[in-house]
């Protein structure tokens, strides 16, 4: 029954990462895709004729060169603008570090056909990834928008959660789809015409966020993204902004990366979608005063990281600009 919907593959990849990427074609091509298009973002010389090799022995395999590393938001741009005008039926975005398990593809596929109420126009589906149980978590409580954390937080920080009561809403752990608010590009998978709906992604956010704005405007527009938690995959590198479950006294995310350009980006990007879910600019403020003096400390007493604030302002003041 599965076998007529046409799935294309839509991944970005970036410096050394064919080890990444070779696992992520390999296990996509077992399941059957029909085209899997690969947009090099700035790979180093090994990946990309690594790369080249698999397009000339694979026709289902195209390679999209950009050169230089012009970001996620322009590289899913480019990825999902050739898809759309190259005629694909349906798209399943994985980064390039997204391994599908077993049946990961099927599984989306069963859904999609055995909900026959769902709209092209804006309906998504998602794949569970195995280190964003907070997905899980968010269609087990019923809670959609619980990834986004409250009203008015300062990238997810919020003074008022320290003084409220810890969520009692039981999970239920019998539920094995549902929905969510936003999504990560990685595990997203549509029909074409939802892009008639919601465009593509923002080139102006560059790096971090830019899949929560595109993924977002389903949502805006009334339309359903659907986490399939029997569709599965493997993150082969765990990012650096999701939160530890180890809890370290002065410790924050910014100490996981030396990256200025992911500090920067994170912090005005962050800033830039939580504007969607301010209704309370006096709380909001202070939020971002505390978090702001939290983060000053934090730096200064772990002080090889300290020079990382300036990075974290910067990102501030682009975002208000």
């Amino acid at each position: 029954m599965n076998s007529k919907m046409k799935v294309t593959v839509v991944t970005v990849t970036y410096g050394n990462r064919f080890t990444f990427l070779k696992e992520v074609i390999d296990s996509s091509l077992s399941q059957l895709v029909d085209e899997i298009i690969i947009v090099s973002n700035g790979s180093d010389e090994y990946s990309i004729n690594q790369i080249r090799n698999l397009v000339a022995v694979n026709t289902s395999i195209k390679l999209i060169d950009l050169k230089e590393n012009t970001g996620s938001a322009n590289g899913f741009y480019q990825g999902l603008n050739e898809a759309y005008n190259t005629g694909a039926e349906f798209i399943w975005i994985l980064d390039d570090d997204n391994k599908p398990k077993a049946n990961a593809l099927s599984e989306l596929k069963l859904f999609w056909q055995s909900n026959t109420n769902l709209k092209k126009n804006n309906t998504a589906l998602l794949s569970y990834r195995l280190d964003r149980e907070l997905y899980k978590k968010a269609i087990q409580s019923k809670d959609p928008f619980k990834m986004l954390g409250s009203q008015n937080s300062f990238l997810g920080f919020n003074i008022l959660d320290k003084f409220s009561q810890k969520e009692t809403t039981p999970l239920d752990t019998s539920i094995n789809y549902g929905e969510v608010s936003v999504a990560p590009y990685g595990g997203l998978f549509f029909h074409r015409k939802l892009i008639d709906t919601i465009g593509l992604p923002d080139i102006n956010y560059y790096l971090y966020g830019d899949d929560y704005d595109y993924s977002y405007r389903i949502s805006k527009n009334k339309g359903k993204i659907y986490l399939v938690l029997s569709s599965v995959l493997e993150d082969l590198e765990k990012s650096f902004h999701l939160k530890s479950s180890q809890k370290r006294l002065l410790s924050n995310r910014f100490i996981k990366t030396d990256s200025k350009n992911k500090i920067f980006y994170a912090v005005r990007n962050g800033i830039k979608f939580e504007q969607n879910f301010v209704d309370n600019k006096v709380v909001y403020i202070l939020n971002a005063i505390i978090y702001l003096v939290l983060t000053f400390v934090i730096l200064l007493f772990n002080y090889k990281h300290f020079w990382k604030l300036k990075y974290v302002l910067k990102g501030v003041m682009a975002s208000i600009k």
